[in-house]
C-alpha cells in the first residue's frame, strides 16, 4: 500500500511539473508584451522607490529660504542701483557762477538795444560792456574752475546770439548798420533758433512736456560750433561793438578820424557778412554741430 501510494506520488509529480513548465511556456510566449511591461514598470517603481523622498516640511523650508534670498537680493542696494528706470534723463546743477553770468548778459540784452534805439550811446555802451566782459569772465571761471556745463553750452551762445540780434535791429532801425548785413545776421540767427528749437524736441526723453522741454537742467543737446563759428561771433560782437560806440566816440574825434573809423567799421561788416553766411552752412550740413545726449 506504501508503495502504491509512493507509485502515485511519482506519477504526479512529473505531471504536475509538466503542466507547470508549459503553462509557463506558453504564457511566456503569447504574453511577452505584458510581462515586458510588467517587468518595466517594476524597474521603475524600484527606481523612484529607491530615491529618498522629501519631506513636505523639508520642501516648505527650501520654499521659505529661496523667498527670503530673493528678498534680500531685491533690498540689496548694488542690486537696486542697477535697476534703471524706463525714462531716465541726464540732469546737472545749472545754478555756477558761470551761468549766472550768462543769464545776467540775456536779461541785459534788450536794455541795449533800447537805449540805441533812444539816443543814449554811452548807456547803451556800458551795458554793451558789461556783456563783452561777463562774457569773457564766465568762460575763464568755467574753464578754470571746472564748472563746464552742457546746459553752458547751449545758453552761453544763446545770450551772445540774443544780444547781437537786439543791437542788429536797434542799429539797423537807426539807421546805423546796412539792410542786407542786418537781414543776414538776422537771418542766421533765426534759422539756428529754429533748428535748437526743432532739435530740442526730438532729443527730449519722454515725456515730452511744456515744462520738461522748458526745465533747461534736462540737457538733451549739444552745441559744438567750429572754429570759424568762433571767429564770426568774435567778429560779430567787433563789428556790432564800434557801430554801438562810434556815435559817442565819433564826437571825441576830428572829421578826418571820424572818417577813417567809419571806413574801417564798413570794411570789417564785409568781412562779418561772407563769415556769417558760411557759418551758418556749417550748422545746416554739418554732423558735429550738433550731438544728442542719450539718457
Amino acid at each position: 500500500m506504501f508503495l502504491h501510494s509512493l507509485h502515485n506520488v511519482r506519477l504526479v509529480r512529473p505531471l504536475a511539473s509538466r503542466i507547470t513548465t508549459s503553462n509557463l511556456r506558453s504564457r511566456l510566449v503569447f504574453g511577452r508584451p505584458a510581462l515586458a511591461s510588467l517587468l518595466h514598470v517594476s524597474s521603475k517603481r524600484n527606481q523612484k522607490a529607491s530615491k529618498p523622498s522629501i519631506p513636505e516640511q523639508t520642501f516648505d523650508e527650501q520654499l521659505k529660504k529661496s523667498s527670503f534670498k530673493s528678498e534680500e537680493q531685491s533690498s540689496d542696494p548694488e542690486t537696486k542701483a542697477e535697476i534703471k528706470p524706463a525714462h531716465s534723463s541726464i540732469t546737472e546743477n545749472i545754478y555756477t557762477l558761470p551761468n549766472v553770468l550768462t543769464f545776467t548778459r540775456i536779461i541785459s540784452a534788450p536794455f541795449v538795444g533800447y537805449y540805441i534805439i533812444q539816443g543814449q550811446p554811452l548807456t547803451a555802451i556800458g551795458i554793451f560792456a558789461y556783456s563783452c566782459i561777463t562774457d569773457l569772465v564766465d568762460g575763464f571761471i568755467a574753464r578754470r574752475f571746472n564748472m563746464q556745463s552742457k546746459v553752458g553750452s547751449i545758453i552761453d551762445p544763446m545770450a551772445d546770439k540774443l544780444l547781437m540780434t537786439v543791437c542788429t535791429v536797434s542799429l539797423w532801425y537807426s539807421s546805423i548798420m546796412p539792410a542786407y548785413l542786418a537781414f543776414l545776421i538776422i537771418g542766421r540767427d533765426v534759422m539756428l533758433s529754429f533748428m535748437g528749437f526743432y532739435y530740442r524736441y526730438i532729443s527730449l526723453p519722454p515725456p515730452k512736456t511744456i515744462s520738461r522741454y522748458l526745465d533747461m537742467s534736462i540737457v538733451s543737446v549739444s552745441v559744438h560750433p567750429n572754429m570759424l563759428s568762433k571767429v564770426n561771433t568774435a567778429l560779430q560782437m567787433f563789428y556790432i561793438g564800434g557801430l554801438v560806440i562810434q556815435p559817442g566816440v565819433a564826437t571825441l574825434l576830428s572829421s578826418d578820424h571820424a572818417i577813417l573809423l567809419s571806413s574801417g567799421i564798413d570794411a570789417l561788416g564785409m568781412v562779418v557778412a561772407v563769415t556769417t553766411f558760411f557759418s551758418g552752412l556749417y550748422y545746416v550740413f554739418s554732423k558735429k554741430a550738433i550731438e544728442f545726449i542719450k539718457p
